[in-house]
């Protein structure tokens, strides 16, 4: 949040100091350290209030960023670069900047021991099924979807099994660190659909949504069905989460000793 001086933009623009100018320039800044960032690193970033008319110069502006990396460690380090760019650019426009840590998260902590079982089971279940009406809403979302679309009929396939890294954040990943986790992904969507998109919301409101939905509950019940029938699932999951965690790790929030600000987007 960065805070300067009004004034008329017009008549009188050596009396005010622009937040919006802070803003703008630690963006600036910011985005030139991509070029020097780790390649796991993510940070995007929305000016959720830039001032109020074009001729008042603003005396309070605000810019909400995240900041992402696979290692804890290295995400405090790009973390102190961010606040760097924000403070040098609030004395490079002669304003004032504070700042708000809002959320943080852990990493997904793996269990393929779990995931395996997952994987068992959702390919017990199946894939979606498509009916004639389905289909047909798909080939024309898919019409209006940037390149690469997958093919239809990939939401009936189970893709193979793999360990990857992925860049979506969760409070599921502070519950990893926790105690031994796993999820499933089901095609909830129509193949190809990029996520937050339109065509995302067109189809999780009928019953393509619904059908993926349908999936991953059976594979979830399926699962715990297993471990409690399986005790030796549980056993051998456990050892791998002591193994991965470490024997020296002890949790901590990386929010700190805050309270979650759960009305932060009023």
């Amino acid at each position: 949040r960065f805070y300067g001086a009004s004034s008329h933009a017009a008549s009188s623009p050596e009396r005010g100091r622009s937040a919006l100018d802070g803003v703008e320039a630690m963006d600036h800044m910011v985005n030139l350290m991509r070029e020097h960032l780790p390649q796991e690193a993510r940070i995007h970033y929305v000016i959720t209030n830039g001032g109020l008319a074009p001729n008042v110069v603003p005396d309070f502006a605000e810019v909400y960023y995240y900041v992402r990396h696979p290692d804890p460690r290295t995400l405090d380090e790009i973390w102190a670069r961010v606040v760097k760019a924000a403070e040098g650019a609030a004395v490079g426009t002669g304003t004032r900047v504070e700042h708000e840590i809002i959320h943080a998260v852990y990493s997904l902590l793996r269990n393929e021991t779990l995931a395996k079982v997952m994987d068992r089971e959702l390919r017990a279940v199946g894939g979606v099924q498509y009916d004639a009406q389905e289909r047909e809403f798909a080939q024309k979302l898919q019409a209006t979807m940037p390149p690469p679309v997958r093919p239809l009929g990939s939401e009936a396939q189970i893709q193979p099994f793999r360990l990857e890294q992925r860049y979506g954040s969760t409070d599921v990943g502070d519950v990893s660190w926790v105690v031994p986790t796993t999820s499933v992904r089901t095609a909830t969507f129509v193949p190809g659909t990029p996520g937050h998109s339109w065509q995302a919301v067109a189809a999780g409101g009928m019953s393509i949504g619904f059908k993926g939905m349908n999936v991953a509950a059976q594979t979830l019940a399926r699962t715990a069905v297993s471990l409690y029938r399986e005790p030796s699932i549980l056993k051998e999951a456990r050892r791998e989460f002591a193994a991965l965690r470490g024997p020296d790790f002890r949790y901590r929030a990386l929010l700190g000793e805050r309270t979650p600000p759960l009305d932060y987007r009023d």
